[in-house]
């Protein structure tokens, strides 16, 4: 097996262990919520990170079978919802209910914005033109949840610093 083989194969399985990890992240944080909507959307991310890890293992079969990547025919969407889920103001007791929810948005952010880093790099260091649009659109997609995240963040952010009197208005 030639080194680049080698090194594919090593990105592509760190790849497919951070989709893994993220799909479990979102599972246990969507059983967690009592939010409605945040059930949905970290539902939502799980199944995005699964179809993430069947689209790698496809890849990771490819290289090990042929040597080759398989070319990008996937359409990759990010399914977070269209409108904040935490944009309707919440009473000092409801929100109470979502503090949990709020650090699961916060370590889901930085975990998202790890992920955007990691396939960013794996585009730049891959040669081959396939795989480096398949990192690129797992990067793009990933910021794309990263961005949804951290909206979804501030807005319950606000919210409890307003509750607490945090808030400099």
């Amino acid at each position: 097996m030639t080194e680049p083989l080698q090194q594919a194969l090593l990105a592509l399985k760190m790849a497919m262990q951070t989709e893994r990890d993220g799909r479990e992240f979102y599972l246990k944080a969507a059983a967690a919520t009592a939010h409605e909507g945040g059930r949905t959307l970290f539902s939502r991310l799980a199944d995005d990170e699964l179809a993430h890890l069947a689209m790698l293992q496809a890849r990771e079969q490819a290289l090990l079978q042929d040597g080759r990547w398989l070319p990008l025919t996937e359409t990759l969407t990010a399914s977070v919802p269209s409108t904040p889920i935490f944009a309707k103001p919440l009473g000092a007791n409801e929100l109470n209910a979502y503090t949990s929810d709020l650090s699961a948005l916060r370590i889901a952010y930085l975990r998202e914005r790890d992920a955007v880093e990691f396939y960013t790099r794996a585009a730049e260091q891959t040669d081959d033109p396939e795989g480096k649009k398949m990192y690129a659109a797992l990067a793009e997609m990933e910021q794309a949840h990263q961005d949804a995240l951290e909206t979804e963040y501030k807005l319950l952010s606000d919210q409890f610093k307003a509750t607490m009197g945090f808030a400099p208005f």
